[in-house]
């Protein structure tokens, strides 16, 4: 009997995969050992987790080549809300506690890993992360609406502000206004004064004209970089990974000589920002945690300046997560797709 306990206390369920695939049926949800804090480590226990697009190309081993660390098995991922629930002596004096309400998005300094610290993991009961990437969730806030907002939202933040240097009167086009990461692009533009115009399809024109931007072009019916109201804008930010959407913005003379070309989801405009000059900014970029991005977006859903939609809600089973991951690659989400790890 008592080891039964000890058993339960010190184990727990997280989503794996052994070996990188595309195909789901491989990710197994499999009893594994609880993670205990360590110095600057605190272990948080998961009530919500939150899909991305990165989860399928992490699994699928697509960022092994640049240089991404794949420890095999892998839990998978990265968005989450929570409340800690254990905390090292060496962090109590710190300014988290034990029981605090807590979220995140466990990721490194442009890529998914940083050196001697746990990756991923979120789609477990328990996450093991460094004190530094956690945010308190105001009370206000649900777990849904945390889990969903720090990965999408933390991008969005810093395509918009530190590579394209957007601020009021900046006029910009978002490439992909019903992603998750243009969703929060446009919102966050708008809220800074910005003009923004976006990208859609005739399936997605109501979810993403709800977000007020000033311009939406239909990609079904009229080119982007063929209209005469998308010339000389300050930047286009590519949340889709639009096809030949580098090319095209310089062809058609969408963005100013010295304006920014941000992509996300695409290596058209290479690695290094200055390489097309005198554009200001041309890259792909990759996120890098920053808990005080996480403070802000956390304010602004609270304040109603921004809202994250939850499309769907998933049970943390292995056909839960299985169909979570295939409902992601689908494409036809409008809001964000999340895990219900503990419905308590």
């Amino acid at each position: 009997f008592f080891s039964c306990i000890l058993s339960f206390s010190e184990t727990m369920l997280a989503a794996q995969y052994t070996e990188n695939s595309s195909d789901f049926s491989t990710i197994k949800l499999v009893e594994v050992a609880k993670p205990t804090a360590e110095p600057g480590l605190a272990v948080v226990q998961v009530k919500t987790a939150a899909v991305n697009p990165i989860d399928i190309k992490v699994m699928a081993g697509a960022l092994v080549g640049a240089g991404w660390a794949m420890p095999l098995p892998f839990s998978l991922g990265y968005d989450f809300s929570g409340v800690i629930a254990d905390l090292h002596a060496d962090d109590a004096a710190g300014a988290f506690k034990v029981g605090d309400a807590v979220f995140a998005v466990n990721w490194g300094q442009h890529k998914h890993d940083e050196e001697g610290l746990p990756t991923g993991g979120a789609f477990a009961q328990y996450i093991k992360i460094p004190v530094k990437k956690l945010s308190k969730k105001p009370e206000s806030l649900s777990h849904d609406e945390a889990a969903a907002i720090a990965l999408v939202g933390t991008t969005a933040h810093q395509i918009l502000f530190d590579c394209a240097q957007v601020k009021e009167g900046s006029r910009i086009l978002v490439l992909g206004g019903s992603t998750g990461v243009g969703a929060i692009a446009i919102q966050l533009a708008k809220a800074k004064g910005a003009w923004v115009a976006t990208t859609c399809s005739t399936r997605t024109a109501d979810y993403v004209s709800q977000w007020k931007p000033d311009l939406v072009v239909n990609y079904s019916k009229e080119k982007w970089d063929e209209l005469d109201t998308l010339k000389g804008l300050d930047a286009v930010i590519d949340c889709v990974g639009e096809a030949d959407g580098f090319a095209r913005m310089k062809a058609g003379k969408v963005v100013r000589d010295d304006g920014s070309f941000v992509t996300i989801a695409s290596f058209d405009a290479g690695f290094d920002p200055k390489a097309h000059t005198p554009l200001a900014f041309a890259s792909f970029h990759c996120l890098a945690n920053k808990p005080a991005v996480q403070d802000e977006l956390a304010a602004m859903l609270v304040e109603k300046k921004l809202k994250v939609v939850v499309e769907k809600e998933y049970p943390f089973t292995e056909a839960g997560v299985r169909d979570m991951m295939a409902a992601q690659i689908g494409g036809k989400a409008m809001g964000k797709l999340v895990l219900r790890v503990d419905a308590n």
